[in-house]
């Protein structure tokens, strides 16, 4: 019996890690687990280079994780290598828009986290994601930054709700061209949307995008609670 549970153990791990990059960052997502984004990341190592765009994107959703987990420590340890990454990402690909629209949300997220350093990163993330949709404007992960970027700086520096609401919706469009499986970045656009829809009073359109989400993805515990939160209001 004992010698069954070992093999049933072992063989879990080997399936955790026989899944790819994209699927460990799909179900951290969901969870909201350091551990499992962790993994993503050395995951995308092995499957597309140390210095690859994929590694990038894992790092940046840990950093992003660490915003519902409220870990500014480990948003401390990850926050500097992903954005020399980038960076380096940028200066080898001048042309390539979506790099720059992920380090302008890294530095939105550094700003959450130390509104002070507004004065001199709110400019550098702006420039940064005008450039990325100039060079990319149908690329649905710069769409979707954009979006978040509209959404969450205040009205006074730029910020617009109703712009946000346009570039999610692209977004969402452009994301659907393709297959959406395991992509958490589909899911977070369509959370996205929802609260770009309740910052414009159009809590109707809201409620129907979050049961769209929870419809696509039946675990994906944060838009039952803002839908909740909606039903009870």
């Amino acid at each position: 019996m004992k010698k069954l549970l070992s093999i049933t153990a072992l063989s879990m791990v080997f399936l955790s890690y026989a899944q790819t990059s994209k699927e460990t960052q799909y179900a951290a997502y969901l969870k909201a687990s350091k551990t499992m984004w962790e993994r993503s990341i050395e995951q995308a190592k092995k499957e597309s280079g140390e210095e690859s765009f994929e590694v990038a994107m894992a790092m940046y959703g840990l950093l992003n994780n660490t915003m519902a987990t409220e870990d500014e420590d480990t948003f401390d340890d990850y926050k500097d290598i992903t954005i020399d990454l980038l960076e380096k990402l940028i200066e080898d690909n001048p042309e390539w828009g979506e790099p720059r629209a992920v380090l302008s949300s890294t530095y939105g997220l550094v700003m959450a986290y130390s509104p002070w350093k507004g004065m001199y990163l709110g400019s550098k993330s702006s420039s940064l994601m005008e450039k990325a949709v100039g060079l990319q404007p149908d690329s649905p992960l710069v769409q979707k930054l954009f979006g978040g970027s509209k959404l969450y700086t205040p009205e006074m520096f730029g910020g617009d709700p109703k712009v946000a609401v346009d570039a999610f919706k692209k977004s969402l469009e452009l994301f659907q061209e393709n297959d959406t499986t395991n992509n958490w970045l589909y899911l977070d656009t369509m959370m996205g949307l929802a609260m770009a829809y309740r910052k414009t009073n159009q809590n109707d359109k809201a409620k129907s995008t979050l049961e769209n989400a929870v419809a696509k993805e039946p675990q994906y515990q944060w838009a039952k609670s803002v839908l909740d939160k909606i039903n009870k209001s």
